[in-house]
């Protein structure tokens, strides 16, 4: 959905690293896998971080959650590997169960801080309903929360979690932040000429699916948009907070903060 914002095409020029937060494996392929296709192709190392394990992502009784778990995390990173995407992490939280607890507040957060991306890519809070009739799993929205959490107040300032310091993975300021499935949208990311490649992703998560070719069918039609010359485009959208222009802080704000200011 999009408000009157003015939306327009991303900007990408100043990431190096992209980590992207989901819950289960196969939502960054439904929600962004597009933009990680894109973005691979540029150079960019794109991370994605798994949250849950996957193993209530299926309602076939003779496979077993350890099972599911192994199949599910061996789909991930296939499709990952079709997008380009150069590293799957996978926290192993409880699939159905997820919490925005401190313990995986701080599990992320080491990561964030860890990987040190520009660009962070996570999943709406607050969405509960879809404009088609489709409850929003609560993951999901716990997902983004935590996502949220970690990344403010936790990621960049130093008086949280000074183990980490000590470890080698000090604060860390992220540039931007994409929020797939908002309310409101002010980036669109023009999958057109990615499309297939985005579906063949999303299919090899076979275990979601009962039928891959009307699955595959039904990719196609959704989600198309008409243009004026009657053809369709496909977008990916995202709400974008933007930090470049504001101040840092930390060990490294005084450099990153005259760079603001001198352009």
């Amino acid at each position: 959905m999009t408000d009157s914002r003015e939306v327009k095409p991303p900007d990408w020029s100043e990431v190096e690293r992209v980590l992207i937060i989901m819950a289960h494996p196969d939502d960054p392929d439904f929600s962004c896998a597009g933009s990680a296709i894109q973005m691979a192709r540029q150079g960019i190392e794109v991370t994605y971080m798994i949250l849950t394990n996957g193993d209530k992502g299926n309602h076939n009784p003779l496979i077993t959650r350890r099972q599911l778990i192994l199949m599910r995390k061996e789909e991930q990173r296939k499709a990952a590997a079709l997008c380009g995407v150069k590293h799957v992490l996978f926290m192993d939280e409880e699939d159905g169960f997820l919490r925005p607890t401190p313990e995986i507040r701080k599990r992320v957060c080491r990561e964030i801080r860890r990987i040190r991306p520009q660009l962070i890519i996570c999943n709406s809070p607050d969405r509960y309903i879809s404009g088609r009739g489709y409850i929003n799993h609560p993951d999901h929205r716990n997902a983004g929360l935590i996502a949220l959490e970690a990344i403010f107040p936790a990621a960049d300032n130093p008086m949280f979690y000074p183990d980490l310091t000590n470890e080698g993975y000090p604060p860390h300021n992220i540039s931007q932040l994409y929020i797939s499935h908002a309310e409101e949208s002010d980036v669109e990311v023009d999958i057109t000429d990615d499309l297939g490649l985005k579906i063949k992703a999303i299919l090899c998560h076979e275990s979601q699916f009962d039928d891959l070719e009307a699955t595959e069918k039904r990719m196609r039609e959704w989600g198309g948009e008409e243009q004026e010359d009657g053809s369709k485009r496909h977008f990916e959208r995202f709400q974008q907070l933007d930090f470049r222009s504001r101040p840092r802080r930390g060990p490294n704000a005084a450099d990153k903060n005259a760079q603001n200011s001198e352009s």
